[in-house]
């Protein structure tokens, strides 16, 4: 049996490493070699610095690739060929969109899809593009009316400025100078006072920093002195309302134990008694003495009469 030699060996691994790598680059790029892809062209008259390889977006993905731009001198357009997945199913009414992708005005093909019950374009057909407006041109556009309103804003000062005449610019200026100065001179004058009127705060500060310990020591007899009469005034208060309560605490049980007039008087009914008779009898002699007061007392002019 003959072996194989080296040399198709290599050659067998070269050509699986060139595939690999063909395959390796085209899946970093996003491309679908699986699925199949459909030519399409279109006819820009302007392709704003597109270039062959770059991206056609579906939905915000890659969908293909753009694999041909080729000038036609004669009819002044450029052709366009791009690939795209046969997973996206381009309907009539689909058109291609030149869209800036960055700041930096990179160029794409952007898909804009039909209406999915339209019928469906074909592997090699046209379709229509437009050119849409980078970023750089819709932020120009949006800064348009701002720029015409900071015009007119410029115009209508200088239109002031313009109004306003040198003379009073002149006079303004005048005043603030004089302002200045007479600011100045009575800072100069008021120097003096100012610093006659913190020498005595010192001085003051200083006398009274000297009498501290004096005016401390006042102080504290006088909290002593107050400390003092009020703990006097306190135990007096206290030994007077103790007294009065033994006074009427003796004079209860007096009158409880039937001593003493009040206590006879609240327990002993005989002598209440006696003395609601004897107020009786001395309201009727009262009554008595007023009706007939001959009968208790007889008065003669001419001399004593004997009854």
């Amino acid at each position: 049996m003959n072996k194989i030699p080296k040399e198709v060996w290599i050659g067998l691994f070269a050509t699986m490493a060139l595939l690999l790598l063909f395959v390796g680059i085209n899946f970093l790029k996003g491309d679908d070699l699986f699925t199949g892809r459909n030519t399409y062209y279109s006819v820009l008259d302007d392709v704003k610095g597109l270039k062959v390889s770059a991206p056609v977006l579906f939905k915000g993905l890659k969908a293909g690739t753009v694999t041909d731009i080729e000038l036609n001198p004669e009819e002044g357009l450029v052709l366009v060929t791009v690939e795209v997945s046969k997973k996206i199913k381009l309907t009539r009414g689909a058109s291609f969109r030149l869209v800036s992708t960055d700041l930096f005005d990179t160029k794409a093909l952007q898909i804009d899809p039909g209406p999915s019950s339209a019928a469906l374009y074909r592997d090699s057909d046209t379709l229509p593009a437009l050119i849409a407006p980078s970023l750089i041109e819709n932020l120009v556009g949006d800064l348009t009316p701002l720029k015409d309103k900071v015009e007119t804003s410029l115009s209508n000062v200088n239109r002031i400025l313009e109004a306003l005449q040198s003379e009073q610019i002149r006079q303004s200026v005048e005043n603030l100078n004089r302002g200045s100065r007479d600011l100045s001179l009575l800072i100069q004058e008021s120097r003096g006072p100012v610093q006659q009127t913190l020498a005595d705060l010192s001085s003051l500060s200083s006398e009274f920093r000297k009498d501290q310990p004096l005016l401390r020591k006042s102080l504290q007899n006088l909290e002593q002195f107050s400390d003092s009469l009020a703990e006097l005034r306190l135990k007096q208060t206290v030994l007077q309302a103790e007294s009065a309560l033994q006074s009427t605490a003796l004079l209860m049980d007096q009158v409880r134990n039937n001593q003493g007039t009040l206590g006879r008087l609240m327990r002993d009914s005989t002598l209440y008694h006696n003395l609601q008779q004897s107020a009786g009898s001395l309201d009727a002699l009262l009554s008595d003495l007023k009706k007939n007061p001959g009968r208790y007392v007889q008065f003669s002019v001419f001399g004593k009469k004997t009854k």
